[in-house]
């Protein structure tokens, strides 16, 4: 049985608030996933798992919860600093599995010992996660605006003009 549309919704938007729906969430979700990803890539601890977790699963969350937030708040014909077809499937869900297929190569090539450089370690734990993870964050802090209004504004500019 799969869940209706606004039970998923509602489980989207628990999953961002608890992520970045704060400041002090976000805070809390960057400094951990910060600290965590330096610690991994310099060797602090050097667990497969961990790699695995901080620089795949967590930067697919990560991803997963924008592009979705990004679809649902599309459809509730909210503007949305995104090209059209980002905002709509199969757009929004190409772009996921796009960036889970790259993720996943990367990782198995670091976590199969093909390629251990530290730069990658770092820019797939760190700074890739935390980029997404603040573009999550400034969707929820942007100031939407409702398609209906705007064209309301701009029909009422039109309409002054030809007077």
């Amino acid at each position: 049985m799969q869940p209706s549309e606004d039970e998923s919704s509602r489980i989207l938007f628990a999953l961002v608030n608890a992520a970045a729906g704060s400041y002090r969430h976000y805070q809390v979700t960057f400094w951990g996933q910060l600290i965590l990803g330096l610690l991994y890539s310099f060797g602090y601890f050097d667990s497969r798992i961990a790699g695995f977790v901080l620089g795949f699963v967590m930067p697919v969350f990560w991803i997963t919860l924008t592009y979705r937030y990004v679809f649902v708040k599309a459809k509730e014909n909210i503007r949305l600093p995104f090209p059209k077809w980002m905002q709509k499937n199969p757009g929004n869900t190409l772009v996921i599995v796009v960036d889970t297929v790259f993720l996943a190569l990367i990782w198995t090539m670091v976590l199969s010992g093909l390629y251990d450089a530290r730069w990658v370690k770092i820019l797939f734990t760190v700074i890739f996660p935390i980029l997404t993870l603040s573009m999550l964050r400034n969707l929820i802090i942007y100031p939407f605006s409702d398609k209906e209004e705007e064209n309301e504004q701009e029909d009422g500019q039109n309409n002054d003009g030809e007077s």
